[in-house]
């Protein structure tokens, strides 16, 4: 039975990348979130489900969920770089965006996106990771818990805005949440009238692909990585996961109970490279570096596609570093201060879709403020413009 062990965890993207660095709008709970799912549901032919679109959630965020405009484009640009565009595709939508003249313009140019509507249903939900209370607030940290904690000095003292950088906060958070998540992606007729799901709740195929946007795990024992759907309707595993190939969905009840016992910290992930990865010297190279400094990676020991190297500790240093080591790596950078630090070799391509967004943010507030006109008239003009003007 053991060949047939698999294990999950936490994908850290949604929740490195996906999640917004402060505490999410009061709404953005379960009950709204749910009335959200039935609501779209029933809007299908109005661009809700199974894609929404950008107008559609402009209307549910502004009426229903009572977020600003801005707000509400946020989030979705966000979950939309981060779900729907590879880095070429960015830049591509940096293009459009910066090419429009006005903002009516601008608006057609934004109508035309839309996002799974599953998966932004579970993007929103986890913003809740960051999610202040009042005990928090109170004393300065959270009370003691049985809960896992990182066992790693150098993401130890963090505060608590910044839980969703941590594995192990990761990890508990989708262990403790995982009921409502399964809630939040069941069809409304297989809900209880009070909207709850029950031992006979179904789990449609749509909605555990969108469960992959959270979760990923491995079969061989940690050799390859692979797609939690994939995973799931593995053969030897339709006992456990309560997926059937007659109804084409999966029991929630068996899928929730093996979800909970496969569930794991991610392997690949930062306390991980810094606990068991291998120490490089550069820390040693740095001039006049401080015994603290700790820089390691772990891309001898992970698949493609995990590769990480994490500086901690770098203070009052300049780091300039072009290596192999680097290339399509995701690079953390911890408790640094009053550094420079130049990393000159290609990293992951989620570099490349920061940079999109930049770019685009700078060009939406050229059209928005009127300025885009005053640097279009800052173009040298060619010669044939020349020539005409004369």
């Amino acid at each position: 039975m053991d060949a047939h062990r698999v294990q999950l965890w936490a994908r850290m993207d949604p929740f490195l990348i996906g999640v917004l660095q402060f505490p999410p709008p009061a709404k953005f709970n379960l009950h709204y979130l749910r009335k959200m799912a039935t609501y779209v549901r029933t809007r299908s032919v109005d661009g809700c489900f199974p894609r929404l679109c950008w107008t559609m959630w402009r209307h549910i965020a502004c009426g229903k969920l009572q977020l600003q405009e801005d707000m509400a484009w946020l989030y979705f640009e966000v979950f939309h770089s981060l779900s729907e565009r590879n880095a070429p595709k960015s830049l591509e939508w940096a293009e459009a965006a910066s090419s429009c003249k006005s903002v009516e313009e601008y608006e057609r140019v934004r109508s035309k996106l839309s996002v799974d509507t599953l998966t932004f249903l579970l993007f929103l939900y986890i913003q809740q990771i960051n999610k202040v209370s009042l005990r928090t607030s109170l004393i300065g940290e959270e009370w003691p818990s049985p809960r896992a904690r990182s066992p790693s000095p150098d993401l130890a003292g963090q505060s608590n805005f910044h839980k969703n950088w941590d594995d192990y906060s990761q990890h508990a958070f989708i262990q403790s949440h995982m009921p409502n998540l399964l809630e939040l992606l069941l069809d409304p007729d297989q809900l209880t009238k009070s909207y709850h799901s029950s031992e006979c709740s179904l789990l449609s195929i749509g909605a555990a692909k969108a469960l992959g946007f959270l979760i990923e795990g491995t079969m061989d024992k940690n050799r390859t990585v692979h797609l939690f759907f994939d995973l799931a309707t593995w053969q030897p595993l339709h006992s456990k996961s309560g997926y059937s190939k007659t109804t084409q969905s999966f029991s929630l009840s068996k899928l929730q109970a093996w979800i909970k016992d496969s569930l794991m910290v991610n392997p690949f992930g930062m306390s991980a490279c810094v606990r068991s990865g291998k120490t490089l010297a550069w820390a040693e190279q740095i001039d006049g570096s401080s015994r603290r400094a700790k820089i390691a990676c772990n891309i001898y020991k992970v698949p493609p596609g995990n590769q990480m190297v994490v500086m901690s500790h770098i203070c009052r240093q300049t780091l300039a570093k072009s290596s192999e080591t680097l290339v399509n790596a995701r690079v953390k950078i911890v408790n640094c201060n009053e550094s420079y630090i130049y990393l000159l070799s290609p990293l992951r391509e989620q570099k490349k879709r920061f940079q999109a967004l930049v770019e685009y943010k700078f060009n939406e507030w050229l059209v928005k403020t009127g300025n885009r006109h005053q640097l279009d008239s800052l173009v040298p003009a060619t010669d044939g413009t020349k020539q005409a003007a004369g």
